[in-house]
């Protein structure tokens, strides 16, 4: 399993997450965590352009907010910023994203 050898993932975790995905939607998953060398998965929804366009921005206002202090400093200020951003592409975009945190159970990222 493609994703498995890269992520280093539980073969369950790799099929749960791939099973509801079109074929198409699969292969493009598994060669974009291939060319970025990732060992996290990503929401899948991720891939398609104009949600990874409306993230990217988002997270680029999030740099300047954090710059500011609008999510504190230290332990769990990762969290603030994926939760503002999930919740910023709720209201701004309509799109339900989750976060790595959601889509990682049982990693620690702060």
């Amino acid at each position: 399993m493609r994703l498995r050898r890269v992520t280093e993932r539980p073969p369950s975790m790799c099929k749960e997450l791939l099973e509801p995905l079109s074929n198409e939607a699969r292969i493009a998953y598994v060669e974009h965590v291939e060319a970025t060398n990732t060992t996290i998965f990503i929401d899948p929804i991720e891939l398609a352009p104009p949600v990874r366009e409306h993230l990217k921005m988002l997270r680029i206002e999030a740099e300047k907010l954090h710059a500011e202090g609008a999510f504190g400093s230290g332990m769990g200020c990762g969290g603030r910023i994926n939760a503002w951003i999930k919740l910023e592409m709720k209201v701004r975009h309509q799109i339900d994203w989750r976060t790595p945190w959601e889509m990682n159970p049982g990693c620690a990222f702060d």
